[in-house]
């Protein structure tokens, strides 16, 4: 879904973080066709010490729908990066962001958060530990919550 004055990124289906095809309603990870989505990004795992890319990128959210009617829904969207396949153990956060009803974020003076783009900017690069898998932890919380996205990684574009 294009929404208008967004920057251009290259969508590639193997980068797919989330569906859109259910609303999320409770924590987990994001889902592409019914599994937690995970992106493996490479390196070279024949050589010792094990090779990892360094990446530098856009988690592209689109959001299709957003509940806040209840005054108190909120959402952290959190980029993950481990060097476990199954993101089971040592999870790190690599970006994120929190929406929803403005009163209710983190933030002061929040504003109400509504469908359109979200971009989550990251390095699977943390305190010199490169993590090659990563996914997307979604937080909810408030008053019967419901946040529907497609997701997507893109390296980011020069300027």
């Amino acid at each position: 879904m294009a929404f208008p004055n967004d920057r251009t990124y290259v969508f590639d289906a193997n980068n797919l973080l989330s569906d859109n095809a259910a609303a999320y309603t409770a924590n987990g990870f994001a889902q592409v066709g019914g599994a937690t989505a995970i992106i493996d990004l490479g390196g070279n795992q024949n050589v010792t010490p094990t090779q990892l890319a360094r990446i530098d990128a856009v988690a592209v959210v689109d959001v299709t729908a957003i509940k806040i009617s209840a005054g108190n829904e909120t959402y952290k969207l959190i980029v993950v990066g481990s060097n476990n396949a199954g993101l089971a153990s040592s999870c790190v956060e690599l970006g994120g962001i929190q929406i929803g009803k403005g009163a209710s974020l983190e933030i002061s003076n929040g504003q109400d958060n509504v469908i359109g783009r979200y971009e989550i900017e990251f390095c699977n690069q943390v305190a010199g530990s490169i993590f090659e898998f990563i996914g997307i932890q979604i937080i909810v919380a408030g008053t019967n919550p419901s946040i529907s996205f497609e997701s997507f990684v893109a390296i980011t574009p020069e300027p």
